[in-house]
């Protein structure tokens, strides 16, 4: 027994990791020439992190980590940033960003789609790589929510009037292929039943739902009312508020799958579904505004974050929970 731990620690040790006997939280990059956007997992061998453009002009942040070291895989795009990153057991990855930009990794090349419009691609989700969805928008109107079905994305209808005009459509997740839920601003929160896409109005309009995650057991979107944090749960009796504290922080990101919620915002905060019940999960790292998080098969937890509000974005940050140290962003 003693032999085979220390291989398996051994093992590790070579691939830049190291092992403890209890999750905990890892600064894996800071103050980053971008921020970092967003991030997916399917393990601790195959991680994605995309972000902003670095310097006007500039590429965008592209990392990957196999496993043994991060990569900066190059994307082929100047002046975009990146806010989405999503990917498939085949191995394929779609990345999303401005200028309406979409681009699908696969055998080891980037492949730029062609898509309807030139708006900005916030959130990607999909059942399989040839049923994928992306919505978006401006801050200012224009929200879109586009399907791919193996040949091109196609607009679908449904969008309110309201919010097409004056909000985006600025996540998107999924438990099945006729089971996708999208989060928006004006309060609203989109669902694509396989048919048809219908609309709920479940927070006001000053409300902006910034993420949505889903989970066997329902699903939780949250975001800000301007002032404060907003989080709505649907258990599959309709959306109820949580707010996890009376002047809680503005809340940006929700793991979009899994089973284990997290959901991440300003000033480094981060919060956990345990019991029930949403609770602190201090790592004393960062206090950066965290944009979007992510948990892999395994319980390990990734968010990333930064100055994303301003042009150029800069101070990228990416955090980790787990039991092994990854090694640092180059």
């Amino acid at each position: 027994m003693r032999a085979s731990l220390f291989v398996t620690l051994l093992l590790l040790a070579s691939c830049g990791q190291t092992v403890s006997k209890d999750a905990h939280w890892q600064l894996l990059g800071q103050q980053r020439p971008s921020s970092l956007l967003a991030v997916w997992a399917s393990s601790t061998d195959n991680v994605w992190v995309v972000g902003g453009r670095e310097g006007t002009g500039g590429a965008p942040t592209v990392f990957h980590y196999d496993g043994t070291a991060w990569t900066a895989p190059p994307a082929g795009l100047t002046n975009v940033d990146l806010w989405q990153v999503f990917g498939f057991a085949d191995g394929t990855v779609y990345l999303g960003g401005s200028n309406g930009t979409i681009l699908r990794y696969s055998n080891g090349q980037f492949t730029k789609l062609a898509t309807p419009a030139t708006d900005i691609v916030y959130g990607l989700w999909g059942s399989a790589s040839d049923d994928v969805w992306a919505v978006g928008g401006q801050n200012s109107g224009r929200a879109f929510v586009w399907h791919y079905q193996g040949t091109s994305f196609m607009p679908v209808t449904g969008v309110p009037a309201d919010l097409a005009t004056t909000g985006a459509v600025w996540k998107v997740t999924g438990r099945a292929a006729n089971d996708v839920w999208m989060s928006c601003s004006r309060g609203y929160v989109l669902h694509w039943d396989g048919g048809a896409l219908t609309s709920e109005m479940i927070g006001t309009t000053e409300e902006s739902l910034f993420s949505i995650g889903c989970h066997t057991a329902g699903c939780v979107t949250a975001g800000t009312n301007t002032v404060n944090g907003v989080l709505y749960q649907n258990d599959g009796q309709g959306w109820v508020s949580h707010v996890p504290t009376i002047d809680g922080p503005v809340w940006r990101g929700v793991t979009p799958v899994g089973e284990d919620p997290y959901a991440v915002g300003m000033g480094g905060s981060v919060i956990h579904l345990t019991n029930g019940s949403w609770v602190s999960d201090p790592h004393g790292l960062t206090t950066e505004t965290l944009h979007a998080t992510w948990t892999d098969a395994d319980g390990d937890v990734f968010a990333v974050g930064g100055k994303f509000e301003r042009t150029p974005t800069i101070d990228g940050v990416l955090i980790h929970k787990g039991l092994t140290d990854l090694p640092m962003l180059p």
